[in-house]
């Protein structure tokens, strides 16, 4: 068996593209895209994939085994679910979807077929130096971890994501950070209070939050601060404080480190400044997935816990509505 892939959206779609033709025999058949000058662009650059306005065809080629979903959020929940009714493996860009009912509809849809794999890009759990990170997390001295997602690209927010509804920087940026901590703890949140501000884009095309703050209470006694920043004028970055009874782990712009406490004082440890940002391993998820398909092996990111990671979103937008605690309702 090998992989003939699809992939749906240019934009992003073309690092899936990327990922995929790095993985030794597999073929990517077509890339679809909606706009007409940049279908001009890729029919150039790729004269040997097809180049379609459609997804329809791919979903009825027998032949494609895997599809890249790295569409506009509003059309995710749809192409998902017609990846699983034609029997195809899917990697869709986050978010999976953008309401806790497609969310259900979704995760029926898997529990009846199987064999369908999927994975969600969540690519900072292949990032060097988060996952140093979590080699030095002790769970018994942990109690307070802050992920600041501070997106750097405010103009994005003024492009497709003004026209769309249901828009959210939880579910398009701090999904990412709330991964990062299920991830580096392998422990759920039970309740999240949340609260949005829109204030730099309110009188913009953007009427949505550019900011969303959320506090989120963990088993054994931990507490977590993550926030997602669309609109602040910084550059793009992934900051966090991991705070444990005896060290610190940072992530931030000064550097990354480690602060330890001896009988002399503290004690500074740096990491590698090539363990961050980590490009070269942002095709890990999708090649493991490869893997996965090819070679049965066990899933790098289990079914439920995307589900389980979307549920937190939801529970997130629903605290900012009702402007209160909420409890977290997993599926």
């Amino acid at each position: 068996m090998k992989i003939v892939a699809a992939i749906i959206g240019s934009g992003i779609g073309l690092q899936h593209f990327k990922a995929i033709q790095n993985f030794k025999g597999s073929k990517i058949k077509y890339i679809c895209e909606k706009n007409s000058q940049k279908r001009n662009i890729l029919k150039r650059k790729f004269p040997s994939v097809q180049i379609i306005e459609s997804p329809k065809k791919i979903f009825k080629d027998p032949k494609i085994n895997l599809v890249s979903i790295a569409s506009y959020d509003n059309y995710h929940y749809k192409q998902v679910q017609k990846c699983i009714e034609n029997k195809k493996h899917f990697v869709v860009e986050k978010p999976l979807c953008l309401s806790r009912d497609e969310l259900k509809k979704i995760y029926s849809s898997l529990k009846k077929n199987k064999k369908i794999k999927m994975t969600t890009n969540l690519v900072l759990r292949c990032n060097g130096l988060f996952n140093e990170f979590r080699k030095k997390i002790n769970l018994k001295d942990l109690f307070y971890i802050e992920a600041d997602y501070i997106w750097g690209r405010k103009y994005k927010l003024f492009e497709w994501r003004s026209k769309i509804k249901q828009y959210s920087v939880t579910l398009g940026a701090a999904v990412h950070m709330i991964d990062l901590v299920l991830w580096l703890t392998n422990l759920k949140p039970t309740s999240v209070i949340s609260f949005g501000n829109s204030k730099v884009t309110q009188n913009s095309k953007f009427k949505k939050n550019n900011l969303v703050i959320s506090m989120l209470k963990f088993p054994k006694n931990i507490n977590v601060k993550i926030s997602a920043n669309a609109a602040g004028i910084y550059e793009h970055f992934h900051e966090i404080k991991v705070f444990q009874k005896n060290d610190t782990l940072v992530n931030s712009r000064l550097g990354s480190f480690q602060y330890n406490l001896s009988k002399k004082g503290s004690v500074i440890k740096k990491f590698k400044k090539s363990l961050y940002p980590d490009k070269k391993n942002r095709g890990r998820i999708i090649q493991n997935f490869i893997k996965e398909i090819l070679y049965k092996k066990k899933p790098s990111i289990k079914i439920k816990d995307q589900i389980d990671l979307m549920s937190i979103c939801f529970a997130i937008e629903d605290s900012i509505k009702l402007k209160k605690e909420v409890k977290i309702k997993y599926l």
